[in-house]
């Protein structure tokens, strides 16, 4: 490499020399392709305590790496996705109604495709579900009755596990009904255990007394998509942080209530998205109207009995139970839903 220095190490003073390690190396590539000068990642090295020497060294060995010229484009084309993004965000915020969620009472399916399921626009919906026997039948006595002793999948030790939703897996006990219910009669708000969709393969057939007493969605949802659901149950305080589904979702309030807070996916970029479909952000920290600088706009709404949210893929969103609440969600859409197969992005962001 010839002409003048693409950094300059910056001068030190003595003190013990830190050891070059590769997790040392992985955060400086991370530093500099993520944008950072190198004379920038000379000085944090720097400060870290390595000499001007090792410094120079491993810069300049970093710099003329094939991999990371080829990271640097990649990069190049990153930020560019992320300027598309951030026109769609201004152009979002010309609409006088941008911090407001639709609001529809039984819409006809032809119109929830063309105006909502087409442009990925969320929409609360009333009178979707009120022939459902669920919304007059559906309390924790009656599915207590009707379960017994019947053993339940559900999500248990989350608050000991700050990862809880992202460690899932790790969480699922079978319990009988009957010992739920009378956690569920607790009046402490909790978010220790909650039935959810990530129990749907354990608890379809268990549940199976519930789900004759739901309906379909005529138009809306395929032919037989009611019984393809996920069921939600869980007390006062149950939260299910950030994040975004890999399908668009109906979710539908039998009982109590939820409060919903949701980004658009043009937003994504300001999400902190470290892993997966999860985002570090909590719900304090994104209060609902006008944002703050580097914070998205959130539209927040309170889902209740009878309620059906359509979140269409990408949304990001959280959820806080309010009261004891049940529900449904469903992804079976009588059109194309299918967002998931070419989906790679699993691991660490």
């Amino acid at each position: 490499m010839t002409g003048k220095p693409i950094f300059s190490a910056p001068r030190m003073t003595f003190r013990p020399a830190a050891i070059m390690t590769d997790e040392v190396r992985e955060q400086m590539a991370e530093r500099m392709i993520g944008g950072e000068h190198p004379d920038q990642v000379a000085k944090w090295l720097s400060m870290r305590g390595f000499p001007a020497d090792v410094v120079r060294k491993e810069i300049t060995a970093a710099t003329r790496d094939p991999f990371y010229r080829g990271m640097t484009k990649l990069q190049t084309r990153l930020r560019k996705y992320e300027w598309v993004l951030a026109n769609q965000r201004k152009a979002a915020a010309l609409d006088p109604a941008i911090g407001e969620l639709a609001h529809e009472e039984k819409i006809a399916p032809d119109r929830f495709f063309a105006d909502y399921y087409a442009h990925g626009r969320p929409v609360l919906i009333d009178g979707l579900v009120d022939h459902w026997p669920a919304m007059d039948l559906w309390s924790l006595d009656h599915i207590a009755e009707t379960l017994g002793e019947t053993k339940v999948a559900v999500q248990d030790g989350r608050e000991a596990d700050a990862d809880y939703e992202y460690n899932n897996l790790q969480h699922e006990r079978l319990v009988p009904f009957s010992a739920l219910a009378e956690r569920f009669r607790g009046t402490a708000p909790t978010n220790d255990f909650y039935i959810t969709a990530n129990n749907a393969d354990r608890n379809r057939d268990r549940l199976a007394p519930l789900y004759d007493e739901i309906a379909p969605i005529p138009g809306i949802l395929e032919e037989g998509g009611e019984q393809q659901g996920f069921f939600w149950m869980g007390p006062k305080g149950t939260i299910t942080p950030f994040h975004h589904d890999l399908t668009n979702n109906l979710l539908v309030q039998i009982a109590g209530e939820k409060r919903v807070k949701m980004v658009a996916p043009h937003d994504t970029p300001l999400m902190r998205n470290n892993r997966h479909c999860y985002s570090g952000w909590s719900g304090a920290d994104l209060p609902a109207g006008d944002p703050e600088p580097g914070k998205p706009r959130v539209i927040e709404c309170t889902l209740g009995p009878g309620q059906a949210l359509f979140l269409p893929v990408g949304w990001w969103h959280h959820v806080e139970g309010l009261s004891l609440t049940i529900g449904m969600s469903f992804t079976a859409f009588a059109r194309p839903n299918d967002h998931y197969s070419d989906y790679s992005s699993h691991g660490e962001m």
